[in-house]
């Protein structure tokens, strides 16, 4: 009897013990609904994928990759040649509208592929869009004009949406204060062996940094944030990675697994 009200009491108290608060931690779908995920509905990067996240309650955002393609438009895409994950080869930025818009994932669906341009943009309304933008030319192995990559951009009229908060992220960091200076905002994609000190001499427009949940730790983010730098941590797709990612405190999460990450938060 002793034994069995022990045990009601612990599980009461359990029960009852505060869940640790990380509303404050914005909860993004990386390339949709996760990259590479098996157990996602849809292919990553498509607009399947994409509309699917921004739909769940508790997604606050999603990170796609682009790439522009020859006639200047962004396409979603995450690999550098289209025949890893599709019925096409070649690299995007050496195809036309014309083209790609024949291409299809070798997916369960064959979604096709998609145009940044058509995407739902009353989905992103109130939420964070992460551009994450390929600044080279895979097939010619050549570094994209950034005024070229500026133009795509300011052709679509919802990145411009005060409604929409856009981020462009990249590792190229010149290219990201380029952009600043035309009036965007932007993150860089920092590494294990990042030099925050020869940063500092060089960057002043970059207010964010995106990183893998493997290569920070806490006490890192809290060294950024403490110099106004916010982070973002991605590659998790575990409970136990997301949980150890959200207790480093990060401003978001781009996770590639988007439910467990909003049951966690929620």
């Amino acid at each position: 009897m002793h034994l069995i009200r022990f045990i009601f009491v612990v599980l009461f108290l359990f029960s009852c013990s505060k869940k640790e608060d990380y509303s404050s931690i914005q909860v993004i779908g990386h390339a949709g609904m996760g990259l590479a995920m098996s157990n996602s509905m849809y292919h990553d990067n498509s607009k399947e994928s994409v509309e699917y996240a921004l739909k769940m309650r508790g997604c606050d955002g999603v990170e796609i990759d682009i790439q522009l393609s020859s006639d200047g438009e962004f396409w979603l895409y995450h690999d550098q040649d289209l025949n890893t994950e599709t019925n096409f080869t070649g690299c995007i930025s050496e195809m036309s509208f014309q083209d790609l818009n024949n291409v299809k994932y070798n997916s369960w669906y064959h979604e096709k592929l998609c145009r940044l341009k058509d995407i739902d943009s009353s989905l992103l309304v109130g939420k964070t869009l992460y551009l994450d933008i390929r600044t080279v030319n895979f097939c010619k192995n050549m570094e994209v004009l950034s005024q070229s990559l500026l133009d795509a951009l300011n052709s679509i009229s919802f990145l411009h949406n005060s409604g929409i908060n856009t981020v462009v992220v990249s590792n190229n960091h010149y290219f990201l204060s380029f952009l600043s200076d035309n009036g965007y905002n932007v993150a860089l994609e920092i590494d294990v062996d990042f030099d925050f000190l020869n940063f500092q001499l060089l960057n002043s427009s970059i207010t964010e940094f995106i990183v893998k949940n493997n290569n920070i730790t806490s006490s890192q983010i809290s060294f950024y944030k403490s110099n106004g730098i916010d982070v973002t941590i991605f590659e998790m797709r575990s409970a136990s990675g997301i949980r150890k990612a959200l207790k480093k405190n990060p401003k978001a999460i781009m996770t590639d697994d988007l439910r467990e990450a909003i049951i966690e938060v929620y």
